[in-house]
């Protein structure tokens, strides 16, 4: 007579194991979401960066260009990138500052305000598409939540933003 059959153990799959894991979910659903406020944006013919970028001369009034590049973390020259084709559609404009003519101030134009409060409407219809399944209290406790992984250092920084800004697609 052998040994005594073993249990059949069943095996699972890495991915049927940790399928519904918090930080799986967060990112598959993370991605979705980019996707759809990208879309929202897009539609409104703004990148995510650059609907951060007006959303900040929105909030925080003209700003120096050098200002904008340490509050986003970006290279002055990529920041040019992102501010030219904004100035050739009226979106904002830039003015040399009469006592720094080196300095340049970037302002919010009132069509870029337009555009920016259409993008920003676009962005909340978004939003509620993603988040009908959940109700008000469901939506506020997720937004407590990811407030507080943010501000513990576990979620992505989103330079300028503040904690009321709102999502701008990841970027803020």
């Amino acid at each position: 007579m052998g040994p005594p059959p073993q249990p059949t153990i069943p095996i699972v799959g890495v991915l049927e194991e940790r399928r519904d894991s918090p930080g799986l979910l967060l990112a598959l659903l993370g991605q979705s979401a980019m996707r759809r406020l990208r879309e929202a944006h897009t539609a409104n013919g703004l990148s995510p960066r650059q609907f951060h970028l007006l959303a900040l001369l929105h909030d925080r009034g003209p700003t120096g260009q050098s200002e904008l590049g340490q509050i986003l973390e970006t290279d002055p020259s990529v920041l040019v990138t992102q501010l030219n084709p904004l100035e050739e559609r009226g979106l904002v404009s830039r003015r040399r500052e009469a006592g720094d003519r080196r300095r340049h101030s970037v302002s919010l134009t009132a069509k870029g305000d337009r555009e920016l409060a259409q993008a920003a409407h676009a962005q909340r219809q978004a939003e509620d598409e993603l988040f009908a399944v959940l109700g008000e209290e469901d939506r506020e406790h997720l937004r407590v939540i990811l407030i507080a992984l943010r501000e513990s250092g576990s979620g992505p920084e989103a330079p300028g933003c503040e904690e009321n800004a709102g999502a701008t697609g990841g970027e803020c």
